[in-house]
């Protein structure tokens, strides 16, 4: 598969698009494994839901990668079928976005209104840094994991789609505070809130729509004829 130039170039971007925004951020969050070891949900504690993710994670990858392409060439039944799994983790993906964002505005939007400490963390920020966000990693991941070893010709030229499916909602933040940056309030919220919508928009549009399209085309080719090599 050839190499694409660009791929560098946006991974530099959403890297430094991060740090900018991660670390004001993580500076306040001090305390936010101890708290992980001590919050408890149906008698396990988030540190230990956390190490279990990590661990089903790379699981799951070295099962994905450990696929030996005996033959590049499969029938339409086949593969449609490897499509549906591809699109299973591309909506995965979304489904886990959805609930990072239903999930913040909806539990802790009084407690992020009250005055807190510099390093306090609140219940949601946790559960979205230690749960939801290897989730992220998890279904993002093992997409392109698996386009690239059962559909290398489809991920072809789409590699800037996937990364920006995986990595792009890092970015969206479950927290914001402008004063943590020391500089105009107003100026940086609004630039916040421009970076939020634009990259928002780029991962619904590029990272998932795209990838959707392109998949669902496959899979009517593959359903035009169920029993023809592909």
């Amino acid at each position: 598969m050839a190499f694409n130039k660009k791929i560098p170039v946006v991974f530099a971007v959403l890297a430094l698009v991060l740090v900018m925004i991660w670390g004001p951020i993580f500076s306040s969050f001090a305390d936010l494994f101890s708290y992980a070891k001590t919050a408890l949900y149906n008698g396990v504690t988030l540190l230990d839901i956390f190490k279990a993710e990590l661990l089903i994670l790379c699981i799951v990858w070295l099962v994905l990668m450990s696929y030996s392409k005996s033959n590049d060439t499969v029938d339409g039944d086949a593969y449609v079928r490897r499509h549906v799994i591809l699109m299973m983790f591309v909506i995965g993906q979304v489904f886990v976005g959805f609930f990072v964002g239903g999930f913040w505005a909806h539990q802790d939007a009084s407690e992020y209104q009250i005055v807190r400490g510099a390093d306090a963390v609140m219940p949601a920020q946790a559960i979205i840094l230690l749960i939801c966000y290897p989730l992220y990693l998890f279904f993002g991941g093992s997409a392109f994991i698996y386009a690239k070893t059962r559909l290398a010709i489809f991920l072809k030229g789409k590699e800037l789609s996937f990364m920006v499916l995986t990595f792009t909602p890092w970015l969206l933040l479950p927290f914001n505070d402008a004063s943590l940056l020391q500089a105009s309030n107003d100026l940086v919220e609004l630039f916040y809130l421009a970076v939020y919508w634009i990259l928002s928009t780029v991962w619904v549009v590029w990272g998932v729509g795209f990838l959707i399209l392109r998949s669902a085309k496959e899979v009517l080719r593959g359903l035009k004829d169920p029993y023809g090599d592909i």
